[in-house]
């Protein structure tokens, strides 16, 4: 008898615990959220860099990670593919540098390109202009903070 209330106190002290480790294994995921809000070429290529560093050292250390780029304001040239009809244009190794990101993407599988849709509309700039593999977001600077408010950590090159 006593036995049984031991393994029902067990079963219901683990019932109670589980969720809360379920919790602390996703909160070891290592989350970030870049803000790209520039036009400058050397920049952006700094952030791939970094962005290629990170990767490499979560890859190699097997740790679980989240990245987030959103694209926003005069980053937006770089997530699209034709600049039709649009007030924007390429910057002069465009294809080079895509082809970069592209490849960090892919590598990775934890790297998210996201394109503001405020920035969009005020560009003129449709929808299937933008790379295939980036998502839209509504607004940049929101999906910033909120990503922020989730536990990202911020990443703004200079």
């Amino acid at each position: 008898m006593k036995t049984k209330k031991t393994v029902a106190l067990m079963i219901a002290f683990l019932a109670t615990f589980a969720p809360l480790q379920a919790q602390q294994v996703e909160d070891e995921t290592i989350k970030i959220v870049y803000q790209c809000d520039f036009s400058d070429e050397e920049r952006f290529n700094r952030m791939i860099n970094t962005l290629n560093n990170l990767v490499s050292q979560y890859q190699q250390n097997l740790t679980d990670y989240k990245i987030d780029v959103v694209a926003l304001g005069s980053c937006l040239p770089y997530v699209m593919k034709d600049f039709t009809g649009t007030s924007l244009s390429k910057t002069p190794n465009l294809e080079e540098t895509q082809k970069r990101l592209s490849s960090l993407m892919v590598s990775s599988g934890n790297v998210k390109l996201l394109a503001c849709q405020n920035t969009m509309k005020k560009k003129n700039v449709k929808p299937e202009q933008i790379l295939d593999k980036v998502e839209l977001t509504p607004s940049g600077i929101a999906k910033v903070i909120e990503d922020q408010r989730n536990g990202y950590a911020y990443i703004n090159i200079n």
